[in-house]
């Protein structure tokens, strides 16, 4: 049994010992059509003039190379390394008037700071923005319509960069690149190796390190002070950055001498929670969250969720409490006799705060120190159900149930049958609690888990589970369950997302994200926000994360039944909840019951079916958005009026008109018709190229007034098989400090991803890499570099060869990097995977790889 985020790859025919799998790409991603990797294998095309511009989509990222010189790369090491001369590289998109267009630049260090221009002309209006070295530039699209983007270098060396085109008031471009953050002068994070834990005082430690103090931070790791060398900065302000070198030298020090398994910086860490993060939120409005919250004020209120997951996030894990500031209000008090952590002592991982192992009255997550696993997650889930709405953070569904948090995930996010049962059980019998979320799946068709469910179920508590992230119709269980509400997932576009199990799981679907999409055009994967935390370096530090999965889509569920449960307390039961949903009235018809169930839910129209009608008039639309494309170019928008039959009058219309047309035309003062026909203005528009609009609908009635809005997208661009990241180089790297090249191989995008295979491989432990290398320097994963780690980038972890052949084995592929909320701990001093040269001679640049079509 496991946690339900996540999704799987496709299985290789092959049995012989080794490994394969695929690489996804991001959506909207790009290549420069003519890097340096390409002019040493000759199959650059040249995008240097508008005649020869390369088409890019209207919103999406891009990376690209350009050097206004050639040369040899110096410190080439064994082999030779080129770079060759490109001043120019031009791009040819539709633009939305205002788009924003910016560049982030990363160059070697050994060459001068070249001078770069970027600049957008429209029809003779233009904008300009430059610079030199590091720069980052930006510049705005003056009008509507056919834009040329030219990049241009003069002097200095070779750099890599990073495009991205965005709409309106979205901007990107700092995620290209790991973020360099503060950290305390003169200290350092170090980690002792098990036999120098148990034997050194702390003023041993600081004697044996050269340093002026030691301080025991737990499970073998220290604080360790020099004393200052040079100017002493401020800690608030941070190091100067003379001293941060003179400090990352030490700490590089440090990591030599004996016994020493880790040293790293102190890091600064800032908390997120003054930061409003629910204009990312794509979720919610989606499922018409805001409509129903004015529909349902009193926001699920006195309504009890369970989140049966790994805990919840607490900056003191040792006791109940401190939980995350976007959590800590809504979570039920302390009562010392009731037993929230249901982890048996097989799976726990308590012990690390000397906690018993076992049975407890604390459910908070411990984490478990690793940088990518499955701790937070019920953190994440817990933040979709019921986060504060306080103009910081993010938003929950139902932002005033109660959290009950109950811990029946540990180890690896593995939990056992038992202790799922025996915590199900227990809810049961709990009258506060009227519902149970379970993103979690893998267990079959259990008759004891079954019982325990309907016992619950019996009792007045609904049942929610995921669906699973397999892509298949194959049962999962929980969620397959007669009595539990199975949740699949959709997109920002409402397409079932492409891990998201279908048939006898699904009930319904609700937003659960997909990395690979970005449905609604807003420039960012289609991921849901919500809470994390960090606990690598020890300390317990809130945090945010966008993930995807079923496990993201049960939880709005869970909320929206909070919603109904809030605003109808007796009318609302379980049973009323199946019956609604199966004749449609709690949800939006988006497709085939097989992919969808009875589909998408609508928290607006849930509120409604509780309320039996008894809510202010309000507007719908389907569908809520409109997406045009290449094959549909025309469509219906219907409206639905609440509570029906209520006269509405039309008060004023906007829309972009140059893109479509409504027919029936709507003008002020007029009736709201049941439908209007939305018409895309062919003479207008471009293939290749995507527009975005909205539908803006001012009305009145019954003495109130509504706003009703209908994204309207209209999507030219190329198939989504056509995404291209480039010649990717797909490593196995050795799991100790050198990151030693083991095996290498070529491949290149097809239909959209990449497939890779490593045949007669070495049993052992490995990192498994890839990315594009389009300055030719030798290195992947550099910063401005498409890169892909296993599992997660910038969160790489050992993958396992053994005698049987591991398939199925999934990345992603991207020109953004995770931001330090998303990997856990900032990443420094990372300079990229080198390549390894497969048998061409020092004098001549790395030639004639295996390439995997």
């Amino acid at each position: 049994m496991g946690c339900g985020g996540g999704g799987g790859g496709d299985s290789l025919d092959s049995q012989e010992p080794g490994l394969g799998g695929t690489i996804s790409i991001e959506s909207g991603t790009r290549v420069d059509s003519d890097t340096a990797d390409d002019s040493r294998v000759n199959e650059a095309v040249s995008n240097d003039s508008f005649s020869t511009a390369q088409l890019v989509p209207s919103t999406g990222i891009l990376g690209g190379y350009l050097s206004a010189t050639s040369g040899i790369y110096p410190d080439s090491g064994e082999f030779i390394f080129e770079y060759f001369a490109d001043e120019q590289d031009t791009f040819r998109a539709d633009l939305a008037a205002g788009s924003t267009i910016t560049v982030q630049v990363f160059r070697d260090s050994d060459f001068l700071a070249p001078s770069i221009s970027l600049s957008v002309d429209q029809s003779g209006a233009s904008d300009l923005d430059s610079g030199a070295g590091d720069t980052a530039l930006m510049v705005t699209a003056p009008a509507e319509g056919p834009a040329e983007i030219s990049l241009r270098t003069a002097g200095g060396g070779p750099f890599r960069y990073v495009l991205s085109v965005s709409t309106t008031g979205v901007t990107n471009f700092s995620s290209s690149y790991y973020s360099q953050p503060e950290f305390v002068p003169d200290e350092a994070i170090v980690v002792m190796s098990p036999q120098e834990q148990g034997r050194l005082d702390p003023q041993g430690l600081a004697g044996a390190l050269s340093a002026s103090s030691a301080k025991s931070l737990g499970q073998g790791a220290w604080l360790v002070r020099r004393e200052p060398v040079g100017v002493v900065a401020s800690q608030s302000s941070g190091a100067s950055g003379a001293l941060r070198d003179q400090t990352l030298r030490w700490i590089t020090s440090l990591k030599s001498q004996p016994g020493v398994q880790v040293a790293e910086p102190n890091y600064i860490y800032r908390a997120q929670a003054d930061r409003d993060l629910s204009s990312l939120q794509w979720n919610l409005p989606l499922i018409s969250t805001p409509l129903a919250w004015q529909a349902a004020p009193t926001l699920g209120n006195s309504v009890g969720v369970a989140v049966m997951d790994t805990g919840l996030f607490t900056s003191t894990p040792q006791t109940y409490g401190d939980w995350h500031l976007d959590l800590d209000t809504n979570v039920i008090p302390f009562n010392s006799g009731r037993i929230l952590d249901y982890v048996s002592a097989e799976v726990d991982i308590d012990p690390q705060f000397s906690d018993p192992l076992g049975y407890d009255n604390n459910p908070a997550d411990p984490g478990d120190g690793k940088p990518q696993s499955s701790n937070f997650h019920g953190t994440h889930v817990a933040g979709i159900v019921a986060a504060l709405q306080d103009s910081a953070g993010v938003d929950g569904v139902a932002p005033a149930a109660t959290l009950w948090p109950v811990r029946v995930l540990g180890r690896d996010g593995a939990g056992t049958l038992d202790d799922l049962v025996a915590a199900v059980n227990w809810a049961a019998d709990n009258p506060d609690i009227d519902v149970i979320n379970l993103s979690l799946g893998g267990v079959g068709p259990s008759t004891v888990l079954e019982a325990a469910i309907n016992r619950a179920d019996e009792n007045g508590k609904l049942v929610v589970a995921a669906a699973g992230n397999q892509g298949t119709d194959e049962l999962t269980y929980p969620a397959a369950f007669e009595r539990v509400i199975g949740v699949g997932a959709v997109d920002a576009g409402k397409v079932r997302a492409s891990y998201s199990n279908f048939g006898g799981s699904v009930d319904l679907v609700a937003p659960g994200g997909d990395a690979t999409r970005d449905a609604n055009l807003d420039g960012n994967a289609d991921l849901v926000i919500s809470t994390w935390g960090v606990d690598d370096g020890g300390d317990f530090i809130r945090s945010y994360a966008g993930l995807q999965g079923t496990s993201m889509a049960a939880p709005h569920v869970a909320g929206v039944y909070a919603l109904m449960k809030g605003a109808n307390p007796e009318g609302v039961t379980p049973g009323q909840f199946r019956a609604w949903m199966v004749s449609g009235v709690l949800t939006e018809n988006v497709g085939n019951s097989t992919e969808y169930g009875a589909g998408l839910i609508n928290a607006l129209k849930s509120v409604d079916a509780a309320l039996d009608g008894s809510v202010s008039t309000i507007v719908l639309s389907s569908p809520s958005a409109i997406e045009f494309d290449r094959a549909r170019f025309n469509s219906e928008l219907d409206f639905t009026v609440y509570p029906e039959g209520e006269s509405v009058l039309v008060d004023n219309v906007a829309f972009d008109s140059n893109l479509i047309s409504l027919d029936p035309a709507l003008s002020a003062g007029s009736s709201l018709p049941s439908s209007v026909a939305v018409s895309v203005l062919e003479e207008n528009v471009v293939d290749g190229q995507s527009y975005a609009t909205t539908i803006q609908i001012d009305y009145s009635a019954g003495g109130e007034t509504g706003t009703l809005k209908v994204p309207v997208s209209i999507d030219l661009r190329e198939l989504a098989d056509e995404r291209d990241a480039g010649r990717h180089y797909v490593l196995l790297v050795s799991p100790d400090e050198s990151r030693e090249t083991i095996e290498q191989r070529v491949v290149t995008a097809r239909d959209g991803s990449y497939s890779f295979s490593f045949d007669d491989i070495e049993p052992g432990e490995y990192f498994l890499v890839a990315g594009t290398d389009m300055d030719n320097n030798g290195f992947i994963c550099e910063s401005g570099e498409a890169c892909a780690e296993y599992p997660v980038n910038g969160l790489p972890e050992k993958i396992v060869i053994g005698e049987e052949r591991v398939t199925g084995v999934t990345l992603s592929t991207s020109f953004r990097r995770p931001t330090i909320a998303s990997m856990g701990l900032p990443r420094t001093g990372f300079e990229g995977y080198r390549l390894k040269n497969p048998g061409s001679t020092a004098a001549e640049p790395v030639r004639n790889l295996e390439v995997n079509r």
